[in-house]
């Protein structure tokens, strides 16, 4: 067996066996819902080749920087593992990882995150990390959401010519992924992982005066019915009708429930939030069976804008479809939404973040976080290793912070890892 990074010419045969793992017939190839996988490049992922030049193994591994407040973090995603029946039980996937994390080290990489928690991402140094909440908005806290938000904007599908607007709303966030446009719009058009729920992806904007001042993507069913409102486009391949000028507000006038503060945040740790089911022995990427109806609850997958414009597209998007139920996963350090998800009495589940995290190298990580560190005088000594170090810098209620640091003020915050960059 040899193991080694995958060619330009090897990418249709990766993915192929990817398809084989986690599609079924119908569905969209892992081609076009990965492009950043499986498309021609400079590709960082590897794979196990038989003498015949047969693919028994794969291990996607894609590169990317996360902008933390102040700080680029220069980072590695890991996702598509996948392994061909016959050749499980041999180790293939934990000697690709071993590969994958000496790679990310040679290039200056600071972290690998991983899509999935199995026992082989464990004993390779993987953790869960950081914070985040998941609330639940159903059609009664959608009503109330909307009224909270306000109808300051007119909210409308997304369009070509947004998309500009639109990635300097993502750039402008406390944390989030950087993409140029063109990327962005290979992301929105992908819709990878609406693809992987078996959903259709629509995206909207919050508009006023002119100006573009909130954005959301989520996958959701389309509307079935006349109470579930104007069905809103799909962007991701799916068919759905044209969502009307909108003043905001979808729904009944209900006051408002409370301030603008944030309330405390709940413990990070325990489970990792909503986890998808994992569709294969070695599957990173922890890609949920696709057979059968598709989900009833939908999924809010990207955001970016003022806080208020966001939880009014997230109202509409929750009333305007045919599912039950939207889950908003919110990190911690996006307080102004959560409370005005909380303000909605959205039920809300505290967890971790989504996925694993290990550290690709320390040196990169301590260089990539200097100035952070510095200037919130963060001391290091606690963190004898790198679970140490991960929750130190990245979990708002890490034990290992001082006795009396307020939740948050010593964190370097992170974007969630699921949604439109799930790898």
């Amino acid at each position: 067996m040899q193991l080694r990074l995958i060619r330009n010419n090897e990418l249709d045969q990766a993915a192929a066996l990817a398809d084989a793992i986690f599609r079924k017939d119908g569905d969209l190839s892992m081609k076009q819902l990965f492009p950043a996988i499986f498309q021609p490049g400079i590709s960082h992922s590897y794979g196990a080749f038989t003498r015949d030049g047969t693919l028994a193994a794969f291990m996607g591994l894609v590169p990317s920087v996360i902008q933390a407040e102040e700080m680029l973090l220069e980072v590695f995603s890991i996702g598509a593992v996948c392994t061909a029946p016959a050749y499980r039980g041999v180790g293939l996937a934990g000697q690709l990882l071993k590969l994958c994390q000496a790679h990310a080290a040679r290039a200056g990489a600071s972290l690998i995150f991983v899509s999935g928690d199995r026992s082989l991402y464990e004993r390779a140094g993987c953790v869960p990390f950081g914070a985040a909440v998941h609330a639940e908005l159903t059609q009664d806290s959608a009503q109330i959401l909307a009224a909270v938000a306000g109808d300051a904007w007119t909210l409308r599908p997304m369009q070509p010519g947004d998309l500009l607007a639109v990635n300097r709303l993502l750039l402008s966030r406390q944390a989030g992924h950087v993409h140029s446009p063109a990327e962005l719009g290979l992301l929105l058009g992908a819709a990878a992982y609406a693809g992987v729920l078996g959903l259709p992806q629509r995206t909207l904007v919050a508009e006023r005066d002119g100006s573009i001042e909130g954005f959301v993507a989520v996958a959701v069913q389309p509307a079935t019915g006349g109470d579930a409102g104007a069905a809103l486009p799909a962007t991701g391949g799916g068919a759905g009708a044209a969502l009307p000028a909108a003043g905001g507000g979808a729904g009944a006038a209900l006051p408002a429930t409370g301030g603008g503060a944030g309330a405390a945040l709940p413990a990070a740790g325990g489970d990792a939030g909503a986890a998808l089911p994992a569709t294969s022995g070695d599957a990173g990427a922890a890609l949920p069976a696709t057979e059968g109806e598709a989900p009833n609850q939908g999924t809010a997958l990207e955001w970016a804008g003022r806080p208020e414009a966001v939880a009014a597209l997230l109202a509409k998007a929750a009333l305007c479809t045919g599912t039950s139920s939207v889950l908003v996963p919110v990190p911690w350090q996006e307080r102004s939404l959560l409370s005005l998800l909380r303000d909605a009495r959205a039920a809300m589940t505290g967890g971790a973040n989504s996925g694993t995290v290990c550290v690709a190298d320390r040196g990169a990580l301590l260089r990539q976080t200097e100035a952070f560190r510095a200037s919130r005088n963060i001391d290091l000594s606690a963190a004898t290793d790198d679970r140490g170090l991960i929750s130190l810098l990245f979990d708002p209620a890490s034990p290992l912070l001082p006795a009396g640091t307020l939740e948050g003020d010593a964190t370097l915050p992170l974007p969630y890892m699921e949604g439109l960059n799930f790898i």
